[in-house]
């Protein structure tokens, strides 16, 4: 395929080398890294003399004074006399006293000898031939990638397309069916599912599956979960009564965005998922940075549903409880290097808790709200 940018100056290959001298387009003839330096700047560096410190006119050291003058180092000077031809020395002084004789011998100039010069230009060419076949190499690895990323887009809208149609064909059947929803077991609700969301993964490309997970508390009064769909990821907690009417269940979720990691917490955060039978679930999510958004969902094979999930929840509780107006402010904070403070973790009257609550109530729905269906 055509390119709509030109790379050809681009270096693609891995220097070329012909001891003790390398070539690259962007370094040139190196020798240890080091490039050849032009005899004026040598004769600069060797013949230095520090001018001492930079006076007012009362003859006072001036407060700010320029940068003190660097030398460069021992392996520089030994690289400079391979690049002019001559014994390479290690110890500094030596190296720099052969330099500076040279120059002061040959008014303050050195040659390059032919047979370097002739190197020089045998290595160019030989790397700019050798960067050609690694930049066709590289287009056409970036080729088969880009290819494969749209083979796997495709499949998964196939497989998008493949359970909305699936979906229709369910919801079309409970319409004409038009009789009431029995509850579900927990059983039916719980488990590891794939998740559709064309507004999701449409409008930001996502690379992989989008996926939910949905358990019950330790006495089954709440559903926890955890999802993560590509750009953004969080925890679930359901704010609706269990069994749930019309097997519709509200939540109330916290999570993240996963580029710059800001999270994301408001009352606004709503989630709303009915249990069609079959391991089906639809509903809607709101997120501030899509609005409500349509979820289509199919649960697992019959492994991912009969896992223990309690160790999960666990987490879950923990990672949601977790992310608050505390949390955010530090997080905010330490993104200029300041300290926002220690972990404070938030809890609410009603929240599930890790042990028994006073009232012996152990998922702690204290203030006698059994639906938790309070969004404000």
């Amino acid at each position: 395929m055509s390119w709509s940018f030109d790379d050809s100056d681009r270096e693609f290959a891995a220097p070329i080398s012909s001891p003790p001298f390398t070539f690259s387009r962007s370094g040139g003839l190196e020798v240890n890294r080091y490039a050849r330096c032009a005899d004026s700047r040598l004769y600069d560096l060797l013949t230095y003399v520090d001018p001492g410190p930079v006076l007012t006119k009362k003859g006072k050291p001036r407060v700010h004074q320029p940068p003190p003058h660097k030398d460069e180092t021992a392996a520089f000077y030994e690289a400079q006399l391979v690049h002019y031809g001559l014994k390479p020395l290690k110890t500094k002084p030596a190296a720099k006293n052969t330099l500076l004789g040279l120059l002061k011998a040959n008014d303050r100039t050195l040659t390059v000898p032919e047979a370097i010069l002739k190197l020089e230009s045998e290595l160019a060419i030989q790397f700019e031939a050798k960067n050609a076949v690694a930049r066709k190499e590289y287009h056409a690895r970036k080729e088969r990638e880009r290819e494969a990323e749209e083979l796997k887009r495709k499949k998964r809208k196939r497989e998008e397309e493949d359970l909305i149609a699936e979906f229709c064909k369910t919801t079309s059947k409970k319409a004409k069916s038009n009789q009431p929803s029995t509850p579900l077991p927990l059983t039916e609700l719980c488990g590891t599912y794939t998740i559709v969301a064309p507004q999701v993964s449409d409008g930001w490309d996502c690379d992989g599956p989008l996926t939910l997970q949905l358990a019950p508390s330790s006495t089954g009064s709440h559903l926890w979960g955890s999802f993560n769909f590509d750009i953004f990821e969080g925890t679930l907690r359901s704010r609706s009564a269990l069994p749930a009417v019309n097997n519709k269940v509200k939540f109330h979720w916290r999570g993240q965005e996963n580029g710059e990691g800001e999270t994301t917490f408001g009352p606004e955060n709503v989630a709303e998922f009915e249990f069609l039978g079959g391991g089906k679930i639809s509903g809607t999510m709101y997120w501030d940075c899509l609005g409500k958004f349509n979820v289509m969902g199919k649960l697992g094979p019959v492994p991912s549903r009969n896992r223990d999930f309690s160790m999960d929840v666990s987490t879950w509780k923990e990672e949601y409880w977790s992310i608050n107006d505390a949390s955010y402010e530090r997080a905010r904070v330490g993104r200029w290097g300041g300290w926002g403070g220690d972990e404070d973790e938030e809890r609410e009257p009603n929240s599930d808790t890790d042990g028994p609550s006073e009232d012996g109530d152990e998922d702690g729905d204290e203030d006698g709200d059994e639906d938790g269906d309070e969004w404000e």
